[in-house]
């Protein structure tokens, strides 16, 4: 094969190649150069080089602005953020980092709070632990430190970010460490500030904690709450209604009385020694001049912006001194916001002044809050006299209730008739099962039949004014539609909750409860007077809640006839067994103990043997513990034949009390 590819090689002719190409010569050219004169200007040139930047400074600038897109984003992932920023730090350092990028990486390099309680939550309701907190904790601690080193102040709004976080996480600890270096740096601290601190506490309470650890942690939390107090008083940083709400969420759970005093005394201006009265720290005690002008202007300007005393604050000032134990104090302040007397700007100078100095009211000008209870009040204090065995004040202000509800109730029929149905205001109280429960509570741990009878009574009786109005209203409702000046809303169940009432005390675990938050009001001015505007009236609404409690009250009297019954013979078999042991029994109509025969006791406790009961039962067609005992038998007289009076029933009237009028005990 390489002989035939040799065999094939040629050699180029002389024609093959193209025509060769003459050059032509051109005539010889001289250049000069020309040479500036040392007179002439110097003449700028366009190519001169630029100085090249140093790769160090071009790598600087490229990591700052991804650093600073990053943080322009709206939700940019933390870590990312994290990431950028220390890459940063290692070509500037720490002080060389302008001010800006500390604060956005501050601001983005932890997610966002409602993020973190979200998380927080889920990992505690899994049974675990939220632990990525700390790592966010360490990465705002280093930013802290780089803008310290850097020569400047952290501003307030960077701490505000910091307390965020913690109170995210319930992190108490922490956040009162924040507040502490707040405090040292001289920053002027906002009403926000303390209010991030004091979410922190709530928090922190709320949050699991083992049973032998709780009381140091409330002890803890309370001595931070009296710290955050104190300071504002030094600062005279005024109190807003959602800072007071945090406040009175801790010392709920903490019952420390001091704060709570302190928190009155500070924030609506009362003090609950004296609640007609200004606080003594506010009184003006100048006593060179007399002038009674520049006294009231010097004790006005004493006196600090309180917050207005709306009716939810003085629900929960009521709870607290009620789960405090405190009835008197209870009692003082719902007489004195209820019942505000009359102004203190009077004159005492005729009245005697020799064994308590001299008084004038017009040192400290003040205005009594007045209040008008509704039934969450009335809820508030009745179940607290329960839980006080107070059985006299539980009778008095069921009745003060009972007279209320039917001023009310007058007041909103003259209004049906005389007003449109757009401009009547909603009734603000309502005698309900969880008002007349309280009471009857208190009588049956006493085992007081008096005031059982009583209060089946009173029950009954508002039954029958349940019944009348809802046959009014509903008829009332009826001629509104026909005349047209009404037209029925679809009325949803959650317009039904809004109105649900509590129907028993709250757990003692800490929980968001301060159910009268006043976070909605703004103090604009000192005024203690609440005027609340209430709710217009819906009578849908209003038929719907007379239904739901009227079958409320209808239960709770067949369940107090029961118990009345129930506990009248067990004092009957409880004598009983007595007089058959030959012992003495008190008989009221004798005023003393004296023994009493046995035939007797018979005639006038109205027993019977347990046989005649079964076979009375058995002639009805129903045994007799299977029969209500709201249908109890005719009352009948024991034979001969019975003698311990465990094996006879007591047969009692409906009222559940003798046939006849010898009262025994």
């Amino acid at each position: 094969m390489a002989r035939r590819c040799v065999g094939k090689l040629r050699l180029a002719t002389a024609s093959n190649f193209a025509p060769a190409r003459s050059f032509h010569l051109t005539t010889p050219r001289y250049d000069s150069l020309a040479v500036a004169s040392a007179d002439a200007p110097p003449v700028a040139s366009s190519s001169t080089t630029r100085p090249k930047e140093s790769p160090i400074n071009v790598l600087r600038k490229r990591r700052e602005a991804e650093l600073r897109n990053l943080l322009s984003l709206k939700s940019p992932s933390p870590h990312a953020v994290w990431a950028k920023y220390l890459e940063l730090l290692q070509f500037y350092g720490p002080s060389a980092v302008p001010r800006e990028i500390h604060q956005g990486v501050l601001r983005k390099c932890s997610p966002s709070a409602v993020q973190l309680r979200a998380v927080a939550a889920k990992r505690r309701a899994q049974g675990g632990r939220f632990k990525d907190s700390y790592l966010y904790e360490a990465r705002f601690r280093d930013v802290i430190r780089n803008i310290r080193a850097s020569g400047e102040t952290p501003s307030l709004e960077d701490y505000h970010c910091v307390l965020e976080l913690f109170v995210a996480v319930g992190n108490h600890s922490s956040a009162m460490q924040v507040f502490g270096e707040i405090t040292e740096l001289g920053l002027v601290k906002k009403p926000e500030t303390y209010g991030l601190c004091l979410k922190a506490l709530a928090h922190r309470l709320a949050l699991p904690v083992w049973h032998l650890h709780r009381p140091l942690l409330v002890d803890e939390i309370s001595g931070h709450c009296k710290q955050i107090l104190d300071d504002m008083s030094l600062n005279n940083v005024p109190f807003t209604a959602r800072n007071v709400d945090l406040v009175f969420r801790i010392l709920k759970e903490t019952l420390n009385m001091e704060g709570f005093n302190h928190l009155m005394r500070h924030a609506y201006g009362i003090d609950l020694a004296y609640p007609d009265r200004s606080p003594l720290e506010f009184w003006d005690k100048k006593e060179g001049d007399s002038s009674t002008a520049t006294v009231q202007d010097a004790a006005a300007a004493a006196f600090p912006t309180r917050l207005p005393f709306s009716l939810a604050a003085f629900n929960t000032a009521l709870d607290y001194l009620g789960r405090a134990g405190d009835v008197s104090k209870m009692i003082q302040l719902f007489e004195v916001v209820t019942n505000p007397l009359p102004s203190s700007a009077q004159s005492y100078a005729d009245e005697d002044e020799d064994d308590f100095g001299v008084a004038d009211p017009q040192v400290a000008p003040y205005r009594p809050p007045h209040v008008q209870p509704n039934t969450t009040t009335f809820h508030t204090l009745l179940r607290s006299l329960h839980k006080a065995g107070h059985l006299a004040l539980a009778r008095h202000y069921l009745l003060v209730a009972l007279e209320m509800e039917k001023q009310e109730r007058l007041r909103l029929r003259k209004l049906v008739v005389d007003v449109p149905p757009a401009e009547i205001p909603a009734p603000r109280l309502a005698v309900t099962r969880s008002l007349i429960l309280p009471v009857f509570s208190a009588a049956n741990d006493n085992k007081n039949t008096e005031l059982m009878r009583w209060v089946q009574r009173k029950t009954h009786r508002v039954i029958t004014w349940k019944r009348r109005n809802l046959s009014y209203f509903e008829e009332v409702r009826r001629q509104w539609i026909e005349a047209g000046i009404y037209q029925p809303p679809t009325l949803t169940e959650a317009e039904m909750d809004e109105e649900a009432l509590p129907l028993g005390p709250a757990s003692s675990r800490f929980s968001t409860f301060f159910n009268p938050s006043s976070s909605s009001l703004i103090a604009e001015d000192d005024s203690t007077t609440s005027f609340e505007d209430s709710k217009p009236f819906n009578i849908d609404l209003h038929i719907n809640l007379l239904r739901r409690d009227l079958d409320g009250l209808v239960e709770l009297e067949s369940r107090v006839e029961d118990v009345l019954a129930r506990t009248v013979q067990r004092i009957k078999e409880r004598l009983g067994r007595r007089v058959w042991h030959n012992k003495d029994i008190f008989l009221r109509d004798a005023e003393t103990r004296v023994p009493v025969s046995k035939e007797f006791w018979r005639e006038n406790v109205n027993y019977r043997p347990q046989s005649q009961a079964s076979a009375q039962g058995a002639s009805s067609g129903q045994a007799p513990s299977d029969a209500p005992h709201s249908q109890r038998p005719a009352p009948s007289h024991i034979p001969d034949t019975a003698r311990d009076p465990q094996d006879m029933q007591a047969a009692t009237s409906p009222s559940g009390s003798p046939a006849k009028s010898t009262s025994v005990s």
